[in-house]
């Protein structure tokens, strides 16, 4: 493990009601907790030490009237925060969280979301249930799910194959796998019951979850060759089948359950086809009780266990159960082998301790990690504010005279740029520009992500990139600005001017009075405004990035957001915020003049107002509470204003778009692409 910190990294565990510090570990003196167990749940307290404090989440004490109330809240949104919330105080004041379900994670992430100014600790959500469960979610409560977990700083699974289906759900999010374990402490050698040709084969099988084929196994079981006979018995709160050789029992505490698994000759995990490791516990269990395995090969077992260690078939096939059955009741070299092998395996990787020691890992690496921008740009490669090279990229269309009187203006920043690099869909929307050494026409497909991508593929060397529309006029020391503030402040990843007036939200500026706001505009040094102040976004007609981001994570817009790209902005700077500050700087100043020639159609507007920030919340970088609120704001104004529209804005066909959008997400259809055929 690694060496340790000079102070303890302070963990706290928030787990589900039931699981509490104190309850649980007085169930579990008492022996009322069924199966090998820890004295707190799952063993995460065994990474504490000089390395870390852990400290779990409790259960606040319950009346009937607060039980209704947490209830009904877990009942409408999902997940249970009620208990989030009562835990709060330790999870705001730890140094990272660890959660064991989604539903856990889901909590905390929105205690984060509702406590907006505070400095919220790295979380490692765990998920188990939600790949599975994922097909069958409404297209809302996939919205919610993906919206908050995309905020975690790590997802973890139990199984490579819930992993592989998060993959393509949070492509954005680092994910792990990381095998369960359990208590170790005691291994019982093995020590066959023993059996006689002829008497019945005693086998136990276990589990609640909703997939555990009993159907397989009691056909599987019901009629043996040769006269054998079993005695099955299954542990379990679900109904059965009736059959005159299955016994369903309920262990009702721990010396109950381990006696079941003494008194069998084989453990059967039979499993319907699922992600996540079902029946992982019930295995480890029976091979630290020194008893043979047969499971059914899905949930990515073969993950924890190989064919050696336990004997697998294929899911619902009774006959291959039958035929695993008999075959180990007549090897029994074969049984004590696997067991030997199996629980080999759980000395050496499948136990409480390496499980918690993991966690205490990655929370290490993510931990250390906060400042991430030290390893993208590092010391002794930070320039003086006169050295940054800055490039500057334009995607414009339909606007060739303003782009001429904007690139001309540019030049006379007092910082010069290291290199203009326009990019446009034809030669037309660049008439009148000359391409140099330090001006570069690039032609690509109509749409500012992709235009803004071209460029990106141009750029060979720069510090800093900023990202102009061709109707942003900036004051004549912008650039200067924005190059001391990125060569003092290393941790800054994206920068947004301070836009003194904005011609977007009106008929829009002219040329010439966009240079009187700017020549009438006080001189900084006499506001009352910081030099940076945080922001929560770029704003993407002056929106300035460290290049080495892009450079080493291959940072791009998201193409999927077509021509004008409504939050393209937002998207890119979130994923850029993610390693470093995303800030304003009030002394780099500017008017964007909102030119309303070259914009897209109403309808086509329309429809991104609303569909976009859908799509950013299901991908994770806009919360899913901004995206409702932008979407109702347009919306209002729209159909507001489309009685007496502006004679410059479409409004009638921003409503209709607006619609057809609203129309195509109830229907759970979410493609931004769509406008492109509209």
């Amino acid at each position: 493990m690694p060496p340790p910190a000079s102070a303890p990294l302070r963990v706290f565990v928030q787990l589900s009601y039931g699981y509490g510090a104190s309850d649980w570990h007085t169930r579990w003196k008492k022996g009322e907790i069924p199966g090998i167990n820890e004295p707190y749940a799952y063993g995460y307290y065994r990474a504490a030490g000089p390395e870390a404090t852990i400290i779990h989440s409790e259960d606040k004490a319950e009346n009937l009237f607060r039980r209704l109330i947490r209830y009904g809240a877990r009942l409408i949104i999902g997940f249970d925060f009620v208990h989030a919330w009562h835990n709060r105080e330790g999870i705001l004041s730890a140094d990272v969280v660890w959660t064991h379900t989604e539903g856990q994670a889901m909590a905390v992430l929105l205690l984060y979301r509702l406590n907006p100014h505070k400095a919220h600790p790295p979380l490692i959500a765990q998920s188990i249930w939600l790949m599975d469960r994922w097909p069958q979610q409404p297209f809302w409560r996939k919205l919610i799910s993906r919206s908050l977990l995309s905020r975690a700083d790590l997802l973890t699974f139990h199984s490579p194959e819930n992993l592989k289906k998060a993959e393509a759900i949070f492509p954005n999010n680092r994910l792990e796998c990381v095998k369960f374990g359990i208590r170790a402490d005691e291994i019982k050698p093995y020590a066959p019951l023993p059996y006689t040709p002829g008497d019945p084969i005693r086998i136990l099988s276990l589990g609640n979850d909703q997939d555990r084929d009993w159907k397989t196994l009691i056909k599987a079981t019901s009629h043996l060759p040769d006269g054998l006979s079993c005695q099955v018995t299954i542990a379990t709160t679900k109904k059965l089948k009736r059959a005159d050789h299955v016994t369903r029992v309920a262990a009702a505490n721990n010396d109950q359950l381990l006696s079941l698994y003494d008194k069998a000759h084989i453990v059967v995990a039979p499993l319907t086809p699922n992600l996540h490791a079902s029946g992982i516990t019930v295995i480890l269990e029976a091979t630290l009780r020194g008893l043979p395995v047969i499971a059914t090969d899905t949930g990515g077992l073969r993950h924890y266990f190989d064919g050696q260690s336990v004997y697998y078939v294929p899911p619902r096939d009774p006959a291959a159960l039958k035929q695993a059955i008999l075959t180990l009741m007549h090897a029994p070299e074969q049984r004590a082998d696997m067991v030997e092998k199996a629980q080999a395996r759980i000395r050496s990787d499948l136990n409480s301790q390496n499980y918690a020691e993991k966690h205490l890992s990655l929370s290490q690496e993510i931990t250390a990690e906060q400042p991430s921008l030290s390893a993208v740009i590092p010391q002794n490669d930070r320039k003086n504010a006169q050295d940054q090279k800055i490039v500057i990229a334009i995607a414009t269309c339909g606007r060739a005279a303003l782009l001429e009187e904007t690139v001309l203006e540019l030049f006379k920043q007092s910082h010069l740029p290291h290199k203009v690099i326009v990019c446009a869909p034809t030669e037309d929307d660049c008439k009148g520009l000359v391409p140099d050494s330090r001006l570069h026409i690039l032609y690509g497909p109509r749409g500012a992500s992709h235009q803004r991508n071209a460029i990106l593929d141009h750029v060979e060397d720069a510090d800093i990139i900023i990202f102009f529309d061709d109707d942003f006029l900036p004051e004549k020391n912008y650039l200067r600005e924005c190059a001391g503030v990125f060569s003092i402040h290393s941790d800054i990843a994206i920068a947004t001017g301070r836009v003194l007036a904005d011609g977007a939200k009106g008929p829009g500026l002219s040329l010439e009075a966009a240079r009187s706001i700017i020549a009438k505009a006080p001189h900084p040094e006499v506001t009352d405004l910081p030099t940076i102040e945080p922001a929560w976004n770029g704003y993407g007609c002056n929106m300035a990035c460290r290049f080495s981001i892009i450079q080493e994570t291959g940072l791009r817009f998201d193409e999927r957001l077509p021509l004008y790209a409504w939050y393209e902005d937002i998207d890119f700077s979130r994923r850029a915020g993610r390693l470093g500050r995303v800030v304003r700087i009030n002394t780099a100043r500017g008017v964007h003049m909102g030119s309303k020639t070259g914009r897209t159609p109403g309808r086509k507007l329309g429809y991104s107002q609303v569909i976009n920030p859908i799509y950013l919340a299901h991908k994770g970088t806009y919360p899913l509470d901004h995206a409702l609120r932008s979407i109702a704001r347009n919306m209002g104004m729209n159909i507001f204003r489309s009685i007496r529209p502006e004679p410059y804005i479409d409004r009638r066909g921003r409503v209709i778009g607006n619609w057809l959008a609203v129309r195509d997400i109830l229907a759970g259809k979410i493609s931004p692409e769509k406008i492109l055929s509209m």
